[in-house]
């Protein structure tokens, strides 16, 4: 099949075309030793001048990436030195958390990217952006030139408190902690409950990034058992038994992979066991906003944050580019919550806290909210549909969250390598759980799953179960 990747815009044309080479090597398409596409070839691929490939593969030469060949063409070097920060140790591409973060940051438009862990921009898009950072600059001088409050913007953390209450969730702006980003909040929290070499319990299926980042910061990560109701009781008792992890980082509203809810049984046996074991949960409510009038069971409106850390943000429905997250702690943890975020960057830029408050007490937010909630409603019901014409069941107890967990029966690392060939971007199974395992699921974005992505879909796994017969038959 033809490779369709784009040349990278923001590059000239022959450091795009060197970018493109490298990629494949850092991930071992062009294998070492192995001929890269003739000249004219690699022009009619990539539609360029074959003087464009000439000197980009010139340039590759001389940087030690590439062997000229006289009469032959260019060969990998077999020790190539490409530009890649990943380290590649085996055969073929590694499928790993940093091969996901390094492709979602990549040029792959979003159309052919369901992997991504974001919204089309179209879908999120508020029309009082732009006024609600012209606000926010005409009085910038009075706070730009100075660190601000540590704890965050005022009017920001009232404005979540009162949001709280009317979820059910009793607190007070004196308890709540701006953050970069739900992913800061896990740091900060994590560092300060936790000392290297500590147990940390994370779902499986869970959230690629949290895994890898405890795991980076010298934490045992141990994987509870998750179905659409939450965590699996019996094997959580067993992993606190043996394993006696002091930190429990879940989602329980439209979890992230599997869109599923927390069932209010399961919430009160995980919190029983919290308590017996003097533990602690961080609960990541970033998808709140996907839920119409955000009712749905959360630990920390059972709690009422004695042993919950509750966290969420607005990178999902309103800006990924703010980069604001809201930490809501344990009253008694505030002073720590305080030195552990000065300690790691003082204070969070107050500007974009200030545009964010001012986009939320707009109606124009509510609006927009709901829009999101009907193009996540009306996709969910289009892949309801065309799931089953490639063979695949739509998953039974989804949420119109922004994922489906999809069983394609096949195994899926493999799948995304073959798909990133092609020009896709996939979320494979096995970067879903801390051990990697081999895993026949899917995470699809259902904002950004094509029909042509289905359609590619599905000729892949008609090709591969034709593959399997004729394997059987033999």
């Amino acid at each position: 099949m033809p490779d369709v990747y784009q040349l990278n815009p923001n590059l000239t044309k022959t450091a795009a075309v060197q970018e493109w080479i490298c990629q494949r090597i850092d991930w071992h398409i062009y294998q070492p030793n192995q001929r890269v596409p003739s000249v004219r070839k690699l022009a009619q691929l990539l539609d360029v001048s074959s003087f464009t490939i000439s000197q980009a593969y010139e340039q590759l030469v001389a940087t030690n990436v590439l062997i000229a060949k006289p009469s032959s063409g260019y060969y990998v070097r077999p020790q190539a030195m490409t530009s890649s920060p990943i380290e590649s140790v085996v055969e073929k591409p590694v499928i790993d958390t940093r091969w996901l973060t390094q492709q979602v940051f990549s040029d792959i438009p979003r159309h052919r990217a369901s992997g991504v862990g974001v919204l089309p921009n179209d879908w999120v898009r508020n029309d009082k952006m732009e006024w609600a950072i012209r606000q926010v600059t005409q009085q910038a001088d009075s706070f730009i030139y100075d660190y601000g409050v540590i704890q965050g913007y005022l009017p920001l953390r009232q404005q979540l408190a009162q949001h709280l209450d009317t979820l059910g969730m009793q607190t007070s702006a004196k308890t709540i902690i701006t953050t970069a980003g739900v992913s800061q909040a896990v740091t900060v929290v994590s560092q300060l409950l936790l000392q290297p070499g500590d147990t940390v319990m994370v779902d499986a299926p869970g959230w690629f990034w949290l895994s890898s980042c405890l795991q980076q910061q010298g934490f045992t990560v141990v994987a509870v058992e998750r179905d659409h109701l939450g965590p699996d009781i019996e094997h959580m008792q067993k992993l606190f038994a043996s394993h006696h992890p002091k930190l429990y980082l879940t989602n329980s509203v439209l979890h992230n992979p599997t869109s599923c809810n927390l069932h209010p049984a399961r919430a009160h046996q995980v919190l029983n066991l919290i308590h017996e074991h003097d533990a602690y949960i961080f609960e990541d409510d970033l998808y709140a906003a996907f839920v119409p009038g955000g009712q749905a069971l959360r630990y920390a409106s059972l709690d009422q944050f004695e042993r919950v850390f509750y966290a969420t943000g607005f990178s999902k429905s309103m800006a990924s580019g703010w980069r604001v997250g809201m930490l809501v702690s344990p009253e008694r943890f505030i002073d720590g919550v305080l030195r552990m975020k000065t300690l790691s960057n003082m204070t969070t830029p107050e500007f974009g806290e200030r545009v964010i408050h001012k986009l939320w007490t707009q109606g124009e937010y509510r609006r927009q909210l709901n829009k999101v909630q009907q193009h996540l409603y009306s996709a969910h019901q289009t892949l309801r549909e065309a799931l089953p014409n490639i063979g695949i069941e739509y998953p039974e107890h989804t949420q119109p969250g922004m994922f489906i967990w999809a069983d394609t029966g096949q195994d899926t690392g493999q799948l995304a390598l073959d798909a990133y060939q092609d020009g896709w971007l996939v979320a494979p199974g096995q970067l879903f759980y801390p051990d990697a395992r081999a895993s026949t699921h899917l995470r699809l974005n259902v904002g950004t799953t094509s029909s042509e992505f289905l359609a590619w879909l599905g000729r892949y796994l008609e090709e591969r179960a034709q593959q399997t017969a004729k394997s059987d038959a033999r």
